[in-house]
């Protein structure tokens, strides 16, 4: 299964068009929430409602796993490498919604993740025109990650060439920055763990940058997911 996530996960680094706007530093965040592949209907609704449920939410649709395969083909159509391990028996169901406020996309993705029947949850930018002159970037560390580990994809980051704003965040600066950001945002705050948290190297790109070694960043060693998010978020 983890390779299959790597396919899937890939997706969210499908490169962004060319166009950009050095005044539109603002874009929403969408949420994909990947359901179980045994995951009946009641339990579907179940995790819908929760989602409904988030502040900042808006637009909750369901993506059926056939609406899913035929997305992910046309997006690989021409990386056959890619497209030919993507096997229709692991694409599942999905829930996509916007996130409006920035502040709460990671809280909303990690409560998410504990939800029963929930497979991942996944942060990507918003289609929008025109586009964000910046885009955030978060490599999120495995549970088990080792300081060297995390270390070695710092140092991977400082390598790519235009990579801006470079921080690594240890698991308690995280919960302690996601509770600030989250008062005033119902009980999200509430619902927030420490055992949630992962070390993250954090930072941002231009959208006309070129740093053909970031999606490499998702096969060092520790190295649990790599998020493209608006700079926001960061």
């Amino acid at each position: 299964m983890r390779r299959v996530a790597r396919v899937l996960t890939s997706l969210l680094l499908v490169p962004l068009p060319g166009c950009t706007s050095e005044s539109a530093d603002f874009a929403h965040t969408t949420v994909a929430v990947i359901l179980d592949q045994d995951v009946t209907s009641e339990q579907k609704s179940a995790v819908e409602q929760q989602l409904r449920s988030m502040p900042s939410v808006e637009g909750v649709t369901l993506e059926t796993r056939e609406q899913a395969y035929a997305r992910q083909k046309e997006t690989l159509k021409d990386d056959p490498d890619l497209l030919a391990r993507l096997n229709p028996e692991y694409v599942p169901e999905s829930f996509h919604a916007t996130i409006t406020d920035p502040l709460a996309a990671e809280a909303i993705k990690l409560v998410m993740g504990t939800v029963d029947h929930v497979g991942a949850v996944a942060l990507r930018i918003a289609d929008a025109e025109p586009l964000p002159s910046r885009i955030g970037l978060i490599v999120r560390m495995e549970s088990t990650a080792t300081g060297e580990q995390l270390s070695a994809a710092e140092e991977a980051v400082r390598a790519l060439p235009h990579a801006k704003s470079i921080e690594v965040e240890k698991r308690d600066a995280a919960y302690e920055r996601l509770r600030e950001q989250c008062q005033g945002k119902g009980d999200l705050a509430a619902q927030l763990d420490r055992q949630m948290m992962r070390e993250s190297v954090r930072f941002e790109l231009p959208v006309d940058g070129k740093s053909p070694g970031a999606p490499k960043l998702m096969n060092l060693d520790g190295v649990d997911e790599v998020e493209l998010v608006p700079a926001a978020v960061l």
